[in-house]
């Protein structure tokens, strides 16, 4: 390679790159895709450059992300589900981004690592479920729902073992594979209530909670086996807390679980037996949240991104503090890096459209 076509490669790379904004300030250009804080959000870093071979743009910018996930054995590692190009990866932190050679358009709901086998990831595409063993170079399908109306909408790996997946669907099926996604049976099936999240308890692998549109939450304590709904435990006054959104388990302390939902944000001290409002700066029922998560050292901080905000909590979810997002997007995905806590990803999608 010449010196100067050299250079020229570095100049992009490096111009592509920047965009460092404070929280009330927007980039030029397009500017969806992800945004990185190294300090907590006080400041922000637009993550927008794709590398393809030789050609580096700033593709990522106009990309809308459903989706992150962290590599738990690699923290550089981030792979990216967007709404209309496929899967999206970075092995430097986000500096730089990379397409797979396949799974490169369409809609990709859910990514999902394994913990154990660093180079098996499986993701959610339409009916389809894929899966990698090559760190997210090749992808093959292992599934398909074969009604093209319904879609997955989330997967998630057993931490302790491996082999055992679930994967939800937007009719309300909770698939269970046990050999690593050879083969999958129906585990609990909520009546066409689309599986909004599914989540592993990062204490006990037997617990796994399932989110829906609007029939509440599903509680397994034995591995996917059997199915108790948690209905009940919310109270008769907070109807819209049946839409869940998001279901986050605490990842210090045992039984704490929260749920995001229409109503706002709940929590529970005791694995689903009873439920507490948390205190928004915004009525209930009026601020819509996308996105929880909890700093994985210390469970007392807390983000989550709204439409026009994200909101920040040092008490554990009691009180809150609104910071503008450094976006006219939305946002709609956040993930805290699991040992430098102040180091922040925000994925964006379009913002609603004023009426």
């Amino acid at each position: 390679m010449k010196r100067s076509t050299f250079l020229f490669s570095i100049a992009s790379l490096l111009f592509f790159g920047q965009g460092c904004l404070g929280p009330a300030k927007g980039p030029a250009g397009p500017d969806l895709g992800v945004y990185k804080t190294l300090d907590g959000g006080q400041t922000w870093t637009h993550k927008r450059t794709l590398v393809s071979g030789p050609k580096i743009t700033g593709a990522v910018a106009s990309m809308s992300i459903l989706t992150m996930v962290f590599d738990p054995q690699d923290r550089s590692t981030i792979y990216l589900g967007t709404a209309e190009n496929g899967i999206v990866f970075t092995r430097d932190g986000g500096d730089s981004w990379q397409r797979s050679k396949s799974l490169t358009t369409g809609r990709v709901n859910a990514v999902a690592v394994d913990a154990k086998n660093k180079c098996t990831v499986y993701a959610a595409s339409g009916n389809k479920l894929y899966k990698t063993s090559t760190c997210g170079l090749d992808w093959s399908q292992i599934f398909f729902n074969p009604r093209t109306d319904v879609s997955f909408t989330r997967i998630a790996v057993d931490w302790y073992n491996p082999t055992i997946l679930f994967a939800g669907s937007s009719d309300g099926d909770v698939f269970r594979s046990v050999d690593s996604g050879e083969h999958w049976q129906v585990a609990k099936r909520v009546d066409g209530i689309p599986i909004t999240s599914i989540v592993i308890d990062p204490r006990d692998s037997r617990v796994i909670y399932a989110g829906t549109q609007s029939d509440w939450i599903w509680k397994s304590a034995d591995g996917g086996v059997t199915w108790a709904q948690i209905k009940k435990q919310f109270g008769d006054d907070l109807p819209d807390a049946r839409r869940i959104v998001q279901i986050v388990a605490d990842p210090v302390a045992a039984n704490v679980v929260y749920s995001v939902s229409k109503y706002g944000i709940l929590k529970s001290l005791d694995g689903g037996a009873s439920w507490t409002p948390q205190k928004l700066t915004s009525p209930p029922s009026t601020m819509k949240i996308n996105a929880l998560a909890i700093d994985p050292k210390n469970n007392q901080r807390l983000v989550f991104a709204g439409v026009a905000t994200l909101q920040f909590s040092d008490d554990g979810g009691a009180s809150w503090t609104p910071k503008k997002l450094p976006t006219t997007q939305t946002g709609s995905s956040l993930l805290i890096d699991p040992l430098e806590t102040n180091t922040i990803f925000l994925g964006t999608v379009p913002a609603p459209q004023k009426k």
